[in-house]
């Protein structure tokens, strides 16, 4: 199966950042040429569905891909950023942690591992996500077990990034 991989559009990073932070009219303009490239795509591939992280810049990025390609978009929770800081209990007794960068990348794969089964060999799946993904993406391409070693790639505006996915990966 294919999946192709987007980078949210530019954003106006806040003061402080956040998850909210808009669009940059640059960042606006990237997403327009990626849903024309989608649109192409389109006519000779079968894509069935673009997947986004919960935050703005993503789903915003994914609403302006969709409207040229008309595909449902479900938000995937678990494409979200690093240091991700959840309460574990033990014994009764609650504390949080914070996931390793192994743990990340081990639970953006279980997220992609969910899509990839949901589709046929021949589908594609578009998938709109921050940075931190890519590592997870990448690996999972070229067969390569998480680790704490594997790098954080810095990715542009809008770069549509394709993989080949196969479902004896998992």
């Amino acid at each position: 199966m294919k999946i192709i991989y987007v980078h949210h559009a530019l954003r106006q990073v806040g003061n402080p950042p956040s998850q909210d932070d808009k669009i940059q009219p640059l960042g606006l303009q990237d997403a327009e040429i990626v849903a024309e490239l989608m649109k192409m795509m389109s006519e000779y591939s079968n894509i069935k569905a673009i997947y986004t992280s919960p935050y703005f810049r993503c789903a915003k990025t994914a609403e302006i891909i969709n409207k040229h390609i008309n595909v449902p978009i479900y938000e995937e929770p678990r494409f979200n950023e690093f240091n991700k800081v959840f309460e574990v209990i033990e014994g009764g007794v609650s504390t949080t942690k914070t996931e390793t960068w192994t743990e990340c990348q081990n639970r953006i794969r279980e997220a992609i591992k969910d899509i990839v089964f949901k589709y046929d060999d021949n589908d594609t799946v578009i998938c709109v996500t921050s940075g931190v993904n890519i590592t997870a993406f990448i690996s999972l391409a070229f067969k390569i077990q998480p680790n704490e070693n594997l790098p954080f790639p810095l990715v542009p505006s809008c770069s549509p990034i394709g993989f080949d996915i196969d479902k004896n990966c998992f």
